[in-house]
């Protein structure tokens, strides 16, 4: 059998917050258990750091995990690369969120450091992607901590100029959909160079390679692999980059793409 390797982004692909889709469809979950059984891999591809991954995502059982938009990849429960912030940038960061009033989130791995759980819009992000609440927290120092990937909550349009100044080409900023919120990853770290390393670790080839997703940090993905599937939801921008354009993240749209591609 010629074992094939399927990557899943995570938010408005196996799940949607922002439309009250909290947890995958029992269709996805069977399909994805089916893709196993088949011998195939299922491996997670997101923006999120491991901190910010539900319980009930985890007990899926995916074959690995591609978190924080490639600046962290693990493999059966190990580290097998990690790209992480810099202090002297984190200090210099920190102290322009702090002097602008931004609020902010350092995403470490096992902890996610929030500047406050007491504002309003902070209060919304973690109640809205379902953050587990016992992997975040608002006391911490920063010289004990690690972060691969930040998160800037914005009050008000004229704060977003400002940050993409600070931030410089070294981190590119991108906004989730209808909220105040931004990542701001690695430019340089894509989810597509974690599939490069994870491949090379499996000794797999791209040509094995299927990837789904919504969102434009998935464009370097779907350029990479052999077949790039858009969920119905995704930015037209994605959808121009796919191999082809499935049903909506809440109408089955993963079931039926594996379907179609003959992986269950």
């Amino acid at each position: 059998m010629n074992r094939k390797i399927v990557f899943f982004d995570v938010d408005g692909t196996l799940i949607d917050c922002g439309k009250g889709m909290s947890k995958p469809l029992s269709s996805t979950l069977l399909a994805i258990s089916q893709l196993q059984e088949q011998g195939h891999m299922a491996i997670i591809a997101t923006g999120r750091p491991m901190s910010f991954m539900p319980r009930y995502l985890l007990d899926i059982g995916f074959d690995g995990y591609i978190t924080a938009n490639g600046a962290q990849i693990q493999k059966e429960g190990k580290v097998i690369y990690s790209k992480k912030i810099k202090k002297p940038t984190l200090h210099k960061l920190v102290s322009f969120f702090n002097r602008e009033n931004i609020d902010y989130i350092l995403e470490g791995q096992e902890k996610a450091y929030f500047s406050t759980l007491t504002s309003p819009e902070a209060k919304r992000f973690f109640e809205t992607f379902h953050v587990p609440q016992n992997n975040i927290t608002d006391r911490w120092n920063l010289d004990d901590i690690e972060a691969n990937k930040m998160v800037v909550i914005l009050k008000e349009d004229e704060q977003l100029e400002k940050c993409q100044q600070v931030l410089g080409s070294e981190f590119t900023l991108m906004r989730h959909p209808g909220e105040s919120s931004y990542d701001a990853y690695f430019t340089d770290c894509t989810k597509a160079d974690g599939i490069k390393i994870l491949l090379q670790h499996l000794n797999l080839d791209i040509k094995d390679t299927f990837a789904f997703g919504d969102g434009t940090n998935d464009i370097e993905m779907f350029q990479l692999v052999k077949s790039g599937v858009a969920m119905g939801n995704a930015k037209e921008e994605l959808k121009k980059e796919a191999t082809f354009v499935t049903e909506d993240v809440l109408s089955h749209g993963i079931a039926e793409a594996l379907k179609k591609i003959g992986l269950v």
